[in-house]
């Protein structure tokens, strides 16, 4: 059962794509029968490439109205109330935001030495970055990245994967580790794989911690929206060994600051809601 989430996330995606290629690809050749097809399927290609992104939103979309409803009624209905109102406490926003900042910054370094040390893994993946339309910042990249990817990969992982794998009885921090595991390998790349798997550790522990989805779908927005808009920022600085220490104490303070307001004290609920 904590596989089937990841199974019906890629399936509903991929089976959507698949569809619109297929739909695209049936039209061109009734418009203009006798094409070969190389050159029906480079034509469907290009078309397809400019609009990468709205069909994505779509089909991620599609995927929030299968698992949305399946982790409502499997932990949140007839459980215990939704404390959501917890996670809008000043402090505990406040922490959440100087935390995804620092954190963003900790995934700069680790992207830094990922150049360094596989220069070609990381041209690929900046390649990739930049055909997926996720690099633009238009409208449908921002509802792509800042809402329907949040609301649906903490719905997937840290809402069905790990609660699944939490009723086995294994510890949390197990339960965390594997769920965090299925977050990066659905990425389907190195680089981002890597931060994918780091950031699903830090937002499995947000629900634990909150024992609510809320915490970790906001922390996740942060997060993409600094890797959205405060990439820009960073890009605009000056190099040198300077601007490298100060981003560096930034990182340790912020990283520091909002896992304390975030996590201090005790569990902000009962149970995971």
């Amino acid at each position: 059962m904590a596989l089937l989430p990841t199974g019906v996330f890629l399936t509903v995606q991929y089976a959507f794509i698949i569809f619109v290629m297929v739909l695209v690809t049936a039209f061109i050749a009734i418009g203009s029968p006798g094409m070969d097809a190389g050159a029906l399927g480079q034509s469907a290609s290009e078309l397809l490439l400019g609009s990468v992104m709205d069909i994505q939103v779509i089909a991620q979309f599609l995927t929030l109205l299968v698992t949305a409803p399946w982790f409502f009624f499997a932990f949140v209905y007839k459980k215990r109330k939704i404390r959501i109102l917890r996670v809008f406490r000043p402090d505990r926003l406040a922490g959440m935001v100087i935390l995804s900042v620092g954190f963003y910054l900790v995934i700069n370094c680790y992207m830094a030495v990922f150049e360094w040390a596989l220069p070609g893994v990381m041209a690929d993946y900046l390649e990739l970055v930049e055909e997926s339309g996720i690099a633009g910042l238009t409208l449908m990249s921002t509802i792509a990245t800042l809402v329907l990817a949040p609301l649906g990969e903490e719905i997937v992982y840290r809402g069905l994967t790990l609660g699944y794998l939490g009723q086995t009885g294994m510890p949390f921090w197990a339960a965390n580790i594997l769920q965090a595991a299925a977050f990066g390998l659905v990425h389907m790349n190195w680089v981002q794989g890597g931060y994918a798997f780091l950031l699903g550790i830090l937002l499995g522990y947000a629900y634990r911690k909150s024992g609510t989805l809320a915490a970790p779908i906001i922390l996740h927005m942060l997060f993409n929206f600094c890797g959205t808009y405060l990439a820009g920022a960073l890009d605009a600085l000056p190099g040198g060994v300077w601007w490298t220490g100060i981003l560096l104490i930034v990182m340790i303070l912020c990283t520091a600051a909002g896992l304390w307001l975030t996590f201090r004290g005790p569990e902000w609920g009962n149970g995971q809601e």
